[in-house]
């Protein structure tokens, strides 16, 4: 089977956009593994950049999670509600059930939800809305 080009190119993109350094995508038979290698800089060479015009760059999150959380089951952009005008599937305080909604993750256009797998209370959510997630990442805190 050939690898469909566009989806390539979104992966590409959702990597160089996201703080990942490997991503990895698999359907059916189909894999696609890439990696981010650093980019070396001259020690004598120095520049000026000016990045008044960009977005803040955003520290990955260092917390310490203690007890039950709730973890992103692939890699991308997670979203608190189904759309901006909708509200959050849950926040701070609310009671979930396992099996509920509580968030989705978007990749290459393709919408996976993140579900809870256990009854709880939300303690805390653990990324913002449309942050990008790896596989595995603690997103929701449940006590």
């Amino acid at each position: 089977m050939e690898i469909d080009q566009t989806a390539l190119e979104k992966l590409t993109k959702l990597l160089e956009n996201s703080q990942l350094t490997e991503l990895e995508y698999q359907q059916g038979e189909e894999r696609i593994k890439l990696k981010k290698t650093p980019t070396k800089v001259n020690s004598n060479t120095t520049s000026q950049v000016d990045r008044s015009d960009q977005a803040p760059v955003r520290a990955p999150r260092t917390d310490v999670v203690e007890g039950h959380t709730i973890n992103a089951p692939t890699v991308g952009i997670f979203y608190t509600a189904k759309s901006p005008q909708e509200p959050a599937y849950v926040k701070v305080g609310d009671e979930v059930k396992a099996g509920q909604v509580v968030g989705v993750i978007e990749a290459m256009k393709v919408f996976t939800n993140v579900v809870s797998d256990v009854d709880g209370i939300v303690e805390r959510v653990l990324v913002n809305n449309e942050e990008g997630v790896e596989y595995g990442q603690p997103l929701i805190q449940i006590q």
